[in-house]
Order: structure tokens, then C-alpha cells, then sequence
């Protein structure tokens, strides 16, 4: 797996705004399917002592990404406070379809 690139900044974003969308390629190198699953998880807001949605999101939030093949993920961001800096870290967890998961292992000691 190889992704286009390692961040997105979205310098400047109004509050209550959703931002231009940036995109994100993941090229599957595997010659077996991928299944893709991206986490953002709510955030505190230190304003309200509340746990709120995540101001970042990602379209598609999962995806199957073909052997050899590539898909576009687009991130949007919508901040809920003006005037506030913002850093999230996206995880992404790939799931590989190659029959591993299913085939029964022994462990020899």
C-alpha cells in the first residue's frame, strides 16, 4: 500500500464552513483485493467540555481498493470553533482479501 501523500493542510478554514476537499490516492500494490476502513474519532471541545463530531471527515469512509488498483479518498473540513488551530490524525486500516484470515493456523512449540 502507498498513499499520494502524507498530510493534507487545509490552511485556512471558516468556521461553520465546509473546506475544499483535498484528496488522498491509496494505490494497492498487493496482487490480491484490499479492504480499506478510515477511523476519525469525536473530539473533545475544550470550549464546552463536550465530546463532538470530528470537523474532519472522508468520503468514501470505506472502500475495497481492487489488486493493483487505486482509489480516491476526499477530505473535507468543517472547524466548529473560529480562530482555533486544528491537527488530526487519520488512521486508515487495510484488511487484505488474499484467503489469510479464514485458513486455520497451528502453532508448533
Amino acid at each position: 500500500m502507498r498513499a499520494s501523500q502524507d498530510f493534507v493542510d487545509f490552511a485556512f478554514a471558516e468556521s461553520g464552513r465546509i473546506s475544499e476537499a483535498k484528496t488522498i490516492t491509496l494505490y494497492n500494490r498487493f496482487p490480491y483485493s484490499v479492504d480499506v476502513d478510515w477511523a476519525l474519532l469525536n473530539v473533545l471541545n475544550h470550549t464546552t467540555g463536550q465530546w463532538v463530531k470530528n470537523p474532519y471527515r472522508v468520503r468514501p469512509e470505506t472502500a475495497k481498493i481492487d489488486a493493483e488498483g487505486s482509489m480516491d479518498f476526499h477530505f473535507e473540513f468543517a472547524p466548529y470553533e473560529p480562530d482555533q488551530y486544528f491537527f488530526q490524525i487519520a488512521q486508515c486500516f487495510v484488511c487484505p482479501n488474499n484467503g489469510a484470515l479464514s485458513k486455520n493456523k497451528r502453532l508448533l512449540a
